[in-house]
């Protein structure tokens, strides 16, 4: 009976643990602060861009963590991060991907981390709300660029940066 007892607490605590790591809000693959990305009926213009943008949650998470704690791996890292969750919205990641070269998110020994995307409106027309942040000359993140993307043409529809 002892024996029954003890093995039932183990099988519970073995459940539970198990239960919490997939649960676990842990990061995985060394991505501590992660890009916001989100799908939205938001239909912006260019007063509402402007209230919005930049979205400083994100701005100061990515900037905090990863200022001085800069690698191009860990960029690598987010912009694999980033690709996957738009693709998991139902997006089409090469034009996504196409968005990454255009803001210079891809490019070796730059400073340029993401930190928001959003699938929206800006004016009717669809868009991706995108937002990076950099660091001048240095891993040294707080500097912002937030731009509206055409998905049609990939033309910059709105851009707020700073001054």
């Amino acid at each position: 009976m002892k024996n029954n007892i003890i093995s039932s607490c183990f099988f519970i605590l073995f459940l539970f643990v198990i239960a919490c790591n997939e649960n676990s809000t842990e990061p995985q693959d060394d991505i501590r602060a992660k890009p916001v990305i989100k799908k939205s009926s938001e239909n912006y213009d260019q007063e509402s861009f402007r209230i919005s943008f930049p979205d400083t949650t994100s701005l100061n998470n990515i900037s905090k963590y990863y200022s001085n704690n800069f690698s191009e791996d860990k960029r690598n890292k987010l912009i694999e991060y980033i690709t996957g969750e738009v693709t998991k919205l139902g997006e089409d990641a090469n034009s996504f991907n196409n968005i990454l070269a255009i803001t210079g998110c891809k490019l070796s020994d730059e400073y340029l981390l993401p930190t928001y995307a959003e699938r929206a409106k800006y004016e009717g027309e669809e868009v991706w709300i995108f937002q990076i942040t950099y660091g001048l000359g240095e891993p040294n993140f707080g500097h912002y660029k937030c731009f509206a993307f055409s998905i049609d043409t990939l033309d910059t529809l709105d851009y707020v940066g700073c001054k």
